[in-house]
């Protein structure tokens, strides 16, 4: 409580709402009187906000006209994905009556019926969202669902090439016949850059500086634009892509920009046998293939293991969080075996001629 002019000010908060009151000029004893009296009735529940009634589907509406605008396509789209799930489960309800209890029950029904974590927990992401939004807006006073924990993901394993590998890859890639050929391009300058596929699709000329042997990666999942550093093998991969009248690097057969990765990446995948079985924790083995942002993992573990900083291989990658880049810390099998057989040449060599019996040296 605080005194404004001649008035004396209750102001506090409660359950993440803030309430306030003024008690006019009186006097203090009786102004605490009025905020003991009426925090009670708070916490009581005598007191509570009145917010804006909305269905879920109608709120749904609105949220997604937001996203169109604001976020970026892909985001866009994800959400209206999540969207779709969630509405057999929460159509019909006012998003005031939605509590974490039918979030667990979502999350418990999307799992029994075979959907993988992370897919339940995109869905459960974009409804927190719904629901932060719902708070600014005048719909909730505050977000009911910022308890609900996520599934703990069983992610696959970043697959990073072996030099047999990548060999067996390029050359598969130079056979594929396009409008325009550009795969083993895309692929090598993947593995040279550490770029992602969307930042190599939305590569336009005007951004690659060959006196400067860098380029300007736009678009990015931060939002913010990098300058990527380019060895021999990119700068020879540039320097022939950049003739021609065309805006990007990487263009269609209408000149314009590549917008998905095609069958002739995922044939060459299947034909070279960048496929491995795994066992599930179910028992089950499930079939994993190599992946295009399996190219970036190659790049960022080859920086780990050639011995560079975490710092250089943030920003190289364009990493904001240390964690995420300290997964090219963790080198390849063949990389640890090395290292430790180079401990074999300064580790004294143990021979029997120089084996000492300690019990028998102890009873002399």
């Amino acid at each position: 409580m605080y005194k404004r002019g001649n008035n004396w000010v209750t102001d506090f908060w409660n359950e993440g709402i803030r309430y306030k009151k003024s008690w006019g000029p009186i006097s203090k004893t009786v102004a605490r009187e009025k905020e003991q009296k009426f925090k009670t009735e708070v916490r009581e529940g005598k007191h509570q906000k009145k917010t804006k009634r909305i269905l879920f589907e109608t709120f749904s509406e609105k949220y997604l006209a937001v996203a169109w605008t604001d976020k970026k396509p892909s985001s866009a789209r994800r959400n209206e994905v999540s969207i779709n799930m969630l509405m057999p489960h929460f159509k019909g309800k006012l998003i005031s009556a939605i509590h974490p209890f039918m979030v667990e029950q979502y999350k418990k029904i999307r799992r029994e019926s075979g959907t993988e974590p992370a897919t339940v927990n995109r869905d459960v992401a974009t409804l927190r969202n719904m629901m932060s939004l719902a708070v600014g807006w005048g719909y909730l006073l505050k977000n009911p669902l910022d308890g609900v924990k996520k599934f703990k993901e069983d992610n696959e394993k970043m697959w990073v090439l072996t030099p047999d590998e990548e060999t067996k890859l390029l050359t598969e890639c130079e056979k594929r016949k396009q409008k325009r050929t550009y795969l083993k391009d895309l692929v090598q300058l993947a593995l040279n850059t550490g770029m992602r596929r969307k930042e190599l699709f939305n590569l336009k000329k005007i951004d690659v500086k060959l006196k400067s042997r860098f380029l300007i990666a736009t678009d990015t999942k931060n939002h913010e634009s990098r300058n990527v550093p380019l060895n021999d093998t990119a700068y020879s991969i540039l320097k022939i892509r950049l003739k021609g009248d065309t805006e990007y690097v990487f263009s269609n057969a209408g000149n314009g920009k590549l917008t998905v990765l095609t069958n002739a990446f995922w044939n060459t995948i299947k034909d070279v046998g960048l496929v491995r079985y795994e066992t599930a924790k179910d028992g089950k083995e499930k079939k994993i293939r190599f992946r295009f942002h399996d190219l970036r993992h190659t790049f960022g573990s080859r920086l780990g293991m050639a011995g560079y900083d975490l710092k250089t291989i943030m920003e190289i990658m364009g990493h904001k969080d240390p964690r995420t880049a300290m997964r090219y810390q963790h080198p390849a099998p063949s990389h640890k075996l090395n290292a430790v057989k180079s401990l074999d040449q300064i580790t004294p060599k143990v021979t029997p001629s120089n084996i000492v019996d300690l019990k028998r040296k102890a009873n002399q």
